[in-house]
């Protein structure tokens, strides 16, 4: 007795329709997976940022010194924007670069992500007290490495010393707390 005779396959027409509304599917769905990613991206370096803060205000608490939070480019000089890495680091100089003399505490990646620093006093870092306290107030912006995707973040630091997350739970392009416009890739 033949044992196929009850069975049945796939017709290469339907394979064929199937592949073809996989393939469609996956075309609607990229761009809001690429979106998903940048977004995550950001998220997660605005996290780490906000972590590296908390780590000099907490060594310059506990070790009773300075302790210096910048964006440095190739040469480790602290600069407002455009910065490879962001590192937290005691400046024992005063020079606002990261030297041989300095101590390195953390180092975090900047390169998916643009990131830009507006300090008090137009400096380009921010650094803590001996008392937990910022000497200088301000906010890192974290945006999206693509232009074409506008979403961003900030970390927020306040002369206290405090430190928080911007939000936007209603898409607005607002910070929900402080109102300031988070604005992305701006021409």
């Amino acid at each position: 007795m033949n044992r196929l005779v009850g069975m049945r396959a796939f017709t290469l027409i339907e394979l064929i329709i199937t592949l073809a509304i996989a393939a469609i599917l996956l075309v609607i769905a990229t761009p809001s997976f690429t979106n998903f990613a940048q977004k995550r991206s950001v998220s997660q370096k605005t996290v780490e940022i906000r972590g590296a803060l908390e780590l000099a205000r907490g060594q310059a608490v506990s070790q009773r010194q300075v302790w210096t939070v910048c964006t440095v480019n190739s040469l480790n000089s602290c600069v407002e924007d455009g910065g490879e890495r962001l590192l937290v680091f005691q400046d024992d100089n005063g020079d606002n670069s990261l030297d041989s003399s300095d101590s390195l505490r953390q180092e975090v990646d900047l390169s998916s992500v643009q990131v830009e620093l507006s300090a008090s006093f137009g400096r380009s870092y921010i650094r803590f007290s001996e008392s937990g306290e910022a000497m200088e107030s301000g906010n890192f912006q974290i945006c999206a490495q693509n232009e074409s995707f506008s979403y961003g973040r900030r970390v927020v630091i306040f002369r206290s010393g405090r430190i928080r997350l911007s939000s936007d739970s209603n898409s607005d392009g607002f910070d929900d707390i402080g109102g300031v416009n988070i604005e992305c890739h701006s021409s």
